[in-house]
This record gives structure tokens, sequence and C-alpha cells, in this order.
């Protein structure tokens, strides 16, 4: 074969003369011959290498959150408000998997109610409520802040909401006041800077189905004692991970 690419422009009477066999005798002549007849077949392999290094580096890199706190919004949530909320919330909680930190992971779902729903992309629309509806399916978020028209379609229209002492209200409730604790009342962040900036929030608990329940119970129970710690403005550290197996 590398003879045949030596001599590609070469007349048929050299082409047929004897001993006009190719010699590779320089190293780039070697690589040249080994790149054109194999150069798919290493370009393949590198591309198989680097998909398995990022899936490696992937699922070490991989943060695993203690808890899971939700918001609904009708507008954007700035990045760094989620993650100063997620510090501010830690404090509040337990190291639950035993990594040594204490995570609580901010899942964001704009989805803009009323007037705002029809001059926002219904792209983006739709992947807040893909998502919402994702999260409520598996039971990831247990806690929920909301603003008020989201609290509105998805508590009171919706029913996703429980009492705020965790138990499930009866058919055709309607006291929704005691499905939402408004920031100003949540002790562990009314005067915190990220308290102020989500003033207008309320926090709320969804109902857990029962599979739920039998699938992971012991997330429930800290969850929701997680929760009862930040709205009595309780802090379990100040930054150091507290097992939840501590006293």
């Amino acid at each position: 074969m590398a003879r045949e690419r030596y001599l590609l422009h070469a007349g048929e009477e050299e082409i047929n003369r004897p001993g006009a066999e190719i010699t590779l005798k320089t190293k780039k002549d070697k690589w040249n011959n080994f790149w054109f007849y194999h150069k798919v077949h290493v370009l393949v392999g590198l591309i198989g290498v680097c998909f398995v290094a990022f899936l490696i580096y992937d699922m070490v890199s991989k943060v695993d959150p203690d808890y899971n706190v939700g918001i609904i919004s009708s507008y954007s949530i700035p990045t760094e408000v989620s993650e100063q909320l997620a510090d501010e919330i830690e404090k509040y909680g337990y190291d639950r998997n035993g990594d040594g930190e204490v995570i609580v992971r901010i899942n964001t779902f704009e989805i803009a109610q009323g007037e705002a729903a029809s001059v926002t992309d219904p792209n983006m629309q739709m992947a807040g409520f893909v998502k919402l509806s994702g999260d409520l399916q598996t039971g990831e978020s247990y806690i929920f802040l909301t603003d008020d028209a989201s609290f509105i379609s998805y508590g009171r229209d919706e029913g996703v909401f429980a009492y705020l002492d965790g138990s499930t209200p009866e058919e055709g409730a309607t006291d929704y006041e005691n499905m939402r604790l408004p920031m100003s009342e949540c002790k562990g962040l009314a005067d915190t800077e990220v308290g102020q900036l989500l003033s207008d929030y309320s926090f709320s608990i969804r109902q857990v189905r029962s599979d739920l329940l039998e699938d992971n119970p012991q997330y429930y129970i800290d969850a929701k004692e997680l929760f009862e710690n930040l709205v009595n403005g309780t802090p379990l550290n100040d930054g150091t991970a507290v097992s939840s197996e501590s006293p």
C-alpha cells in the first residue's frame, strides 16, 4: 500500500520497474506513511479517550448536596443571589452524606405568571416548567421559595404545598396563609442581605407522596428539621460541618 502512495504520480513504466519498491528511510517518511493510513483510527481513539476523561472528571467533581431548595420565580434570579442563599441556609443543616461539609443546592425554576408570561420567551417558559415538573416528580426539593404570583399558581391552584407543619391540607382547603411563611418571619434569613434581596418571597414546603416517603424517608425528616431550624433562627454550625449523628 505504501508503494502505491509514493508512486502515485509516477508513470506506468516506473511503477512496474523492477526494484521500484519504496523504502521508508527517515522518521518523517515513516510518520507520514503511518498517518496516511491510520489517522482516522487515531482521531477516533483520541475522541474516545477525551470522552472517558470527561465522564471521570464529571463523576469526581460532581457535588452531592445534602439538601435541595427550590425557588419558583416569575423573575430571573441572579446566580450570586442563589449562591448567597445557599451559604446562609447551610448554617442550619447537617452534613448528611458525611463528606465533611454541608451543601445546599438551590434549584431555580423561572416561570413567568399572568401578563408576564405573554412576553416571555416560550422556550424559556417551557424549560422552567419541565424542570419544575421533574423536581416535583422525583421529590428533589422539599423546601420552596415563591413570589406571590408563583404561590398563587402552584400553592393555591395546583395544590403543590403542604401546611408549614408538614401536614397535608384537606381537599378544598383555602387557608393558604398556613401554607406559606413570609421571608420577614423567617428568623434565620430576615435580617440577612439575601433575606432583604428576597423580601418579596415566602417559604413553603411541598406535599410528599407516599412513594417518595417510602424511597427516602430520612431525607424529608432531615429537610423538615432544616426548615424548622431556619424558621426559628437556630443555626447548627458556623461553616463547620456537623454530622446528622452528632448530639
